[in-house]
């Protein structure tokens, strides 16, 4: 039997979302993949710098993993020796053996680290949660160090782009939640 992603996850994510909404100030969101989570006015990311470039995982306004579907972007990013770099977000599909989410589209409350189905729908495969993915050699980069300008576009719903700027891991090992335009 597949493992269940601690519920604390998408609870949290889902108060800070209605703190936001009514002006509070947003929590802590814990994310799936280990990334800085970024929220907007209807939709949230999880951005991630990894050595082989960023990663960008999508969220639903309950806070659930999403699909990319048609949304593309680009990442322009500051690295911490001075240099600039813009690189192209296509979707991506998890590699064999790199750790995702699983998930029932229609139940937020169901995400799961493997494979299976989905209890609540009677046996609906769970989805596997793809990503934007901007290749980069950041091998010898700190992510800590890291500063960068996110845009999406081609999203589904009100928002159809978002520009944000991730708040990465600080040296405690760290990240805030961030709300785009609160920075």
């Amino acid at each position: 039997m597949s493992k269940r992603l601690p519920i604390t996850a998408v609870t949290a994510a889902l108060v800070s979302l209605i703190a936001a909404a009514v002006g509070a100030a947003p929590a802590t969101i814990a994310p799936l993949h280990g990334g800085a989570v970024t929220t907007t006015k209807a939709h949230a990311f999880e951005t991630l710098i990894t050595p082989q470039g960023v990663r960008v995982f999508l969220y639903t306004d309950e806070l659930a993993p999403a699909m990319v579907e048609k949304a593309i972007g680009t990442a322009k990013l500051a690295l911490p020796d001075g240099r600039t770099l813009e690189v192209p977000l296509k979707a991506h599909q998890p590699a064999a053996g790199e750790p995702t989410s699983y998930f029932c589209p229609m139940h937020a409350e169901v995400v799961r680290d493997a494979p299976g189905k989905c209890e609540l729908c009677g046996g609906m495969v769970l989805f596997v949660q793809d990503h934007l993915f901007g290749a980069a050699d950041l091998g010898d980069v700190d992510p800590a160090g890291v500063s960068a300008l996110i845009r999406v576009s081609g999203l589904r719903g009100v928002e159809k782009e978002a520009t944000f700027t991730p708040a990465f891991p600080t040296p405690d090992g760290k990240a805030a939640a961030v709300r785009a335009g609160e920075e």
